[in-house]
């Protein structure tokens, strides 16, 4: 008798069980926590690339350079980035990496020591909306800042917080 029952009211059962699991979840369900802090860094579209030799961050002459960029990253959330240059440290050699970074939209375009500077100095007229920023080289142009090895981690921090001023 108790199995026909069950046979013919199985409905009954099935929406007495799954209104005990809700009851259940509602009842259980954590209220009030709040989730952890995101850690990711929300950035913005402005990109600044470091040019650098061989070597790549391991030259002595770029760590400034380097923490200048991360230091503007962390004031304007500017995304910052480096590309080494494989080979002689000649400006034909370089050029192909150059390239790279100016396809890349850098909005600055960071380089160390003349060689480098000489490479991106051929591209400066043709890129007007381009900073580039020289360190321990010279060279002229309405969107060229030179800047001398001594102040180059502040140098290179204030030249990218005001491209993305801008």
């Amino acid at each position: 008798m108790a199995l026909a029952w069950l046979r013919r009211f199985w409905w009954l059962i099935a929406c007495a069980a799954l209104t005990v699991a809700i009851t259940l979840t509602v009842l259980l369900w954590p209220h009030g926590r709040e989730l952890p802090p995101t850690r990711a860094t929300v950035y913005l579209d402005f990109s600044a690339c470091l040019l650098t030799g061989p070597h790549g961050l391991a030259d002595p002459a770029v760590a400034p350079v380097w923490a200048g960029m991360q230091d503007a990253s962390s004031t304007t959330k500017a995304k910052v980035s480096y590309l080494a240059a494989a080979g002689p440290e000649t400006v034909g050699n370089s050029s192909a990496y150059a390239t790279s970074l100016l396809q890349r939209q850098c909005g600055v375009i960071i380089t160390v020591g003349q060689t480098r500077a000489d490479t991106v100095l051929q591209y400066a007229s043709q890129y007007p909306g381009v900073r580039f920023v020289l360190v321990d080289a010279q060279g002229t142009g309405a969107n060229v800042t030179p800047i001398v090895p001594a102040d180059a981690r502040s140098g290179v921090a204030q030249a990218i917080e005001q491209a993305v001023k801008k």
